[in-house]
């Protein structure tokens, strides 16, 4: 069986549900091949123009749904992706040949129109071989308001065609109710709902001799609060609300409070204590970051930037030490996940499997397919009040206060704590396991 996507091997959601998917079905008894663009772990086969961040690729991004400015026509647009289509099919092909893959499973390639001459490689190669597959997506194009103008028809049939394709040899998976009726609705496919999933059964993590420094070599010391917020740095995820929360605890009345009643593991708080918000995963979004960094400086917060000391596992790189993003959860005392929109939700099974605590804004996926079951989270509510100067996100100020409130018992009362996050790991554990992906693997296997 191969899996294909842009890449693998990184801290992105995707890449992380691959792993998942990897394990169990090597379990189940299947011999998996990965295929990718870009693998810093060099367990894939590498076709570079399957990423989407290629110059090549990205000047066709640019010119399908920006503006059509680097090439003299259509025409020329069409061409140029052709002629790397057939470059990434002749790959392709050989992947299949040299690992004899009997099935794939195409990982947001026809979800996201991010590279455009992948998508069309990929399904010519099915449609020429009857290989059959799995499309399993993630999101959705219409869901981006960013797809919603291509520059030129040829884009516009494009769009229509494959992404995603309707083909008998194609499988559909999804990853939330959602984007299941949405997907019979304007396509007329029909797809299984599997939702991401952790490995709650694995070992729990511990503080060891490898990552017991870690605070340190963040320059911080015990009695520093962590709040981590662990995802991508990109607009959807919100992060704006992170520091709103942070702002909120910070200030001198709740410092007291926390000064008055310790920590929930018995530290105490005194005047050279901080509040530190963490971020241990990729900066994707420059201007954005540019954005918060300019929030973080003005509401006089504490924030450090990480992604150069974490990867997906622990590693050396250049005679530096990397931790692992699992690392991170370790050392927070808090996890904050104030999303403005997710397919599903990575980050928060991450929380509820290290047994934190987590600050939630209740996106819609949140709301129809994760809350139902009963998670006990402290909520940021589901409603935006507009946007500041910046353009950054707000939520009724009385919302921050509240959550603040309820944060400050999570961090100080032990039973309150520990009665919280037990629940939801157990509750976790039942839903979201290797155990519960392998039945939804069979499911859809069987299909």
């Amino acid at each position: 069986m191969g899996i294909c996507h842009f890449r693998v091997g990184l801290t992105d959601g995707v890449s992380l549900e691959i792993e998942k998917w990897k394990d169990v079905l090597e379990k189940i008894g299947h011999k998996v091949y990965l295929l990718a663009g870009e693998d810093p772990n060099q367990d894939a086969t590498i076709i570079p123009k399957l990423r989407y961040d290629q110059p090549e690729i990205n000047k066709i991004y640019n010119n399908s749904f920006h503006s059509l400015s680097d090439f003299p026509s259509e025409e020329a647009l069409c061409g140029e992706i052709y002629k790397i289509v057939y470059q990434i099919e002749e790959k392709i092909y050989s992947f299949i040949r040299k690992f004899s893959i009997d099935l794939l499973d195409v990982e947001n390639v026809w979800s996201l129109p991010l590279n455009i001459p992948a998508a069309i490689a990929l399904y010519r190669v099915i449609e020429s071989t009857g290989i059959k597959t799995i499309s399993h997506h993630h999101d959705f194009f219409w869901e981006r308001n960013h797809f919603s103008y291509p520059t030129c028809e040829t884009i516009k049939k494009i769009l229509l065609s494959y992404f995603p394709p309707n083909n008998q040899l194609i499988t559909h998976s999804v990853i939330n109710t959602l984007a299941r009726d949405e997907l019979k609705k304007r396509k007329g496919v029909h797809s299984v709902v599997v939702p991401n999933i952790f490995d709650f059964e694995g070992p729990e993590w511990k503080i060891d001799d490898y990552n017991d420094d870690f605070k340190k070599s963040l320059g911080l010391n015990q009695k520093d609060i962590i709040i981590l917020q662990a995802t991508r740095i990109i607009p959807r995820k919100g992060i704006e609300l992170a520091i709103d929360l942070v702002k909120e605890l910070t200030k001198p009345d709740n410092m007291a409070l926390l000064k008055e009643n310790g920590l929930y593991d018995g530290r105490e708080i005194d005047e050279k204590s901080k509040v530190v918000l963490v971020f241990p995963n990729l900066i994707e979004d420059m201007g954005y970051f540019r954005l918060l960094k300019e929030k973080i400086k003005k509401d006089n917060i504490e924030a450090l930037f990480i992604s150069d000391m974490v990867d997906t596992e622990r590693k050396v790189k250049n005679s530096k030490k990397i931790y692992s993003l699992w690392d991170t959860y370790l050392f927070a005392d808090l996890v904050t996940y104030p999303s403005l929109y997710e397919g599903w939700g990575n980050q928060f099974l991450e929380a509820i499997k290290a047994k934190l605590p987590v600050v939630v804004f209740e996106y819609e996926v949140y709301k129809r397919d994760i809350k139902p079951n009963g998670f006990k989270i402290i909520s940021l509510g589901d409603k935006l009040i507009g946007k500041e100067d910046r353009g950054l996100y707000q939520i009724d100020p009385s919302i921050i206060k509240s959550a603040t409130k309820e944060a400050i018992k999570v961090l100080t009362d032990l039973s309150y704590r520990k009665k919280t996050v037990e629940y939801n790991f157990d509750l976790g554990k039942q839903l979201y396991s290797l155990t519960a992906l392998r039945k939804y693997l069979e499911t859809l296997f069987g299909n």
